[in-house]
Formats: structure tokens, C-alpha cells, sequence
């Protein structure tokens, strides 16, 4: 029995990648750059950035390599998420915020899998509803929202989060509060996807299970009536008391890997084991998955290439953010902060208390010595095989 002490060991635990790849499984592009990155993070395959001792008396130098910042990868992730978070600090009016969580019904969740094309939409039908009540009431709102492909269990599992600023800004630069109807908002949803899947018909891939559904408009429309009129879960949350709290909720869904180490149980004879939250009990459980199935379960959850998982609208959106975010500031009797990096070094004083410029043999500053060119991202791709079965 062995504890992974990553999600990346479940790529090359027993050659698992490889194997899959020699076997014939067909993988995204996306797929197979992410897990290539991932492996090569921390090596000098990415780049080399060469240090040495600013005291002409100490020879001390020292090489860090670059990193992958991939989603697959728990370390970027990590990193990645605390940069967000940063930076959405310095962004947001510090008011209160509503989060919203809009879910489909589960038999659409492979629809969206194997037709991400339609993923770009989630956001602006989540979105409209409370743009166009707002717009009825002459406010400017703002959102920002995150889309979400995986449920405890690493399965796909699509739904949109959503937090909504408690003020909208009016014609005349005044901050008035906002509220909504939310059977309004429910119903809005409910029909933003189904007319989706409807009109886009003829352009749909369909699962399995689905495909004697699927020959026809007709039986395609009833099908869809029928999830029509089933329940759909639109949860509203409390309002959150500062804006800290609404960043670092979202933060840690979009940056990381479906999965942390810490969840992590054991591997052993081919499966791995992993904890995950019952939401139906509200009590942790175990899961054991073959190998090979949860490592494409955690592929599965990579964006194609240059998706935004984030998208803002209203005064947070890039349109109107330079002209509306002040007066929201302004209004609110606060200080607008100029967007500040949270870069390596910070976090590593930050977490570890380690100033990683510092020279470990007199204590004098590290300064640039010299980049060493890495493998670009072709090269990696193409020795995606050899790369997988260096660490196991």
C-alpha cells in the first residue's frame, strides 16, 4: 500500500499515462500538453534561471527552474490561486456579496462534456436574468462568475458560480442596493438551457445512453421537455460579510486540481482511494477508482486551450470597469488600490517564512545571473511518452 503525496503520481504510478497512451486512448491536445507541463515542472526541461551571491566574496549560486502552471499541477495551482485572490482583493468594492450556485439536471452533464463549444454559454444565461432586472430597475450590476466541471467524486458535473455585488450603480452615479426575484431567476435558467441544447441539435454529440433519443427532433424535444419539468437547484447562499470571503470561496475551485493531496487515501493493486464531502449527508466518505479511470476523470476537468473559467459583466466587466469601479468606491467612502503582484518571493515569505533571494551562505542578495532555455511546448508534447515514465 502506498500514500501519493500528489495527484501527479497518478499519472505515473505504474506507467498509468503511458500505458493509456500505448493502448490506443484518444486524448485532447489540451490533455496531453497539461500532463507534459505537470511532469516537467521544478525541471530544467522547462527553463533554468541561473542566481548567484551579489558578495563578490561568496561563489554561492543557485538554479531554480521553471514551473508549469498548469491546472493539472498542485503546486502552480496553489500558487495561481493565491495570485487571483490577491489580485480580486485589490479589484472589488468591499461590500457584501451573493453567491449564487446554478446546477442542471445530471443527465445534461456528459452533453456538456463532449461538446465544451457549449460551455461559453453558461455564463452570459446565468447572467442574463439579473442583468435584465437590473437594467429594468436602470442599474449597473456587478458579477463575476466561474464555471465548474467536477462534483466531489471527480465525475463531470457542469454548473456555474456566480457572485452578484449587493449595490448597482444608476444613470446618475448613484449606489443603490439591489434585489431579485429568484423564482424569476430559476425559471430563467431552466430555459436558458434547454433552449440551448434545443437549438443547437443538429450540431450535438450525444453519449450513449442518449443516442436512440437523439435520432430525432421530436423524441429530442420531449426529452428535453421532460428535464424541463423536473426540478432544478438554483442555491442561493447568504450574503457574505466582505468581499475576502466571496474571492477565497471561488479561489480555491478555479486555479487548483480537482483534487488536493490531502484527499489522497492510498493506492494499492492498481486503485486509488481518495475522501470526499457527502453533501446528502454531510459526512466524508471514501471512493476507490481503477487507476486509469480517475486519471481521466482529472483530465477531464482541463479547460481547452485559452477558456476563460472566469467571466465578469456589469461594472466588474473589462468594458466598464475603468469608468464605474471609482464611483462604486468613491460612493462607498473607499480607497481604490493599484492591483498589486503577489509574486514567488512574497508567497515563499509569506507561507515559509523563506526569502528564497537571500543567500544561504552570508546572508547577502541573490541577483540574475542567466536564463537557460527550456523545451518549448511542441518539444514536450512530442515526448509526452518518454516524459511519463521518468517519474514513477
Amino acid at each position: 500500500m502506498f500514500t501519493p503525496k500528489q495527484p501527479k503520481f497518478i499519472f505515473t504510478l505504474d506507467q498509468c499515462f503511458h500505458r493509456a497512451y500505448e493502448a490506443g486512448h484518444v486524448f485532447r491536445d489540451v490533455e496531453i500538453e497539461s500532463v507534459a507541463k505537470m511532469l516537467s515542472c521544478g525541471t530544467s526541461k522547462l527553463g533554468t534561471i541561473k542566481y548567484q551571491c551579489e558578495n563578490k566574496n561568496c561563489s554561492h549560486t543557485k538554479n531554480i527552474y521553471a514551473t508549469c502552471k498548469s491546472k493539472l499541477c498542485s503546486s502552480c495551482g496553489f500558487k495561481a490561486t493565491e495570485q487571483w485572490i490577491s489580485q480580486q482583493i485589490n479589484i472589488l468594492p468591499d461590500c457584501k456579496f451573493r453567491h449564487i450556485t446554478f446546477t442542471m439536471p445530471d443527465v445534461f452533464w456528459d452533453i456538456f462534456k463532449l461538446n465544451r463549444w457549449l460551455l461559453n454559454a453558461l455564463f452570459s444565461i446565468a447572467a442574463s436574468t439579473l442583468l435584465s432586472h437590473a437594467k429594468d430597475k436602470g442599474l449597473t450590476i456587478g458579477i463575476f462568475s466561474a464555471l465548474h466541471t467536477y462534483g466531489r467524486k471527480l465525475n463531470f458535473n457542469t454548473h456555474i458560480h456566480l457572485s452578484l455585488a449587493e449595490f448597482g450603480i444608476d444613470k446618475d452615479g448613484n449606489v443603490k442596493p439591489f434585489s431579485f426575484p429568484f423564482v424569476t431567476l430559476v425559471k430563467q435558467w431552466r430555459y436558458g438551457i434547454i433552449t440551448l441544447l434545443r437549438d443547437n441539435f443538429s450540431a450535438l454529440i450525444l453519449p450513449p445512453e442518449l443516442a436512440l433519443t437523439g435520432l430525432h427532433y421530436d423524441s429530442w424535444n420531449n426529452f428535453l421537455d421532460v428535464q424541463y419539468n423536473r426540478y432544478w437547484n438554483v442555491h442561493i447562499a447568504k450574503k457574505t460579510t466582505k468581499k475576502e470571503h466571496t474571492v477565497k470561496y471561488l479561489g480555491r475551485y478555479l486555479k487548483k486540481p480537482p483534487i488536493g493531496a490531502a484527499r489522497l487515501a492510498h493506492y494499492f493493486g492498481g486503485d486509488v482511494t481518495f475522501e470526499y464531502l457527502d453533501h446528502n449527508t454531510a459526512t466524508h466518505k471514501t471512493l476507490q477508482l481503477e487507476q486509469t479511470e480517475m486519471m481521466l476523470r482529472l483530465l477531464s476537468h482541463v479547460p481547452e486551450k485559452h477558456f476563460k473559467m472566469i467571466r465578469y459583466f456589469g461594472f466588474l466587466s473589462n468594458r466598464l470597469r475603468g469608468q464605474l469601479l471609482p464611483i462604486m468606491y468613491d460612493k462607498l467612502g473607499q480607497k481604490m488600490e493599484s492591483i498589486k503582484s503577489f509574486a514567488f518571493a512574497a508567497m515563499m515569505k509569506n507561507y515559509l517564512n523563506i526569502d528564497p533571494y537571500e543567500c544561504i551562505l552570508c546572508g547577502a542578495r541573490m541577483v540574475f545571473l542567466g536564463f537557460i532555455k527550456g523545451m518549448r511546448v511542441k518539444e514536450l508534447v512530442s515526448s509526452v511518452k518518454d516524459i511519463s515514465k521518468l517519474r514513477i
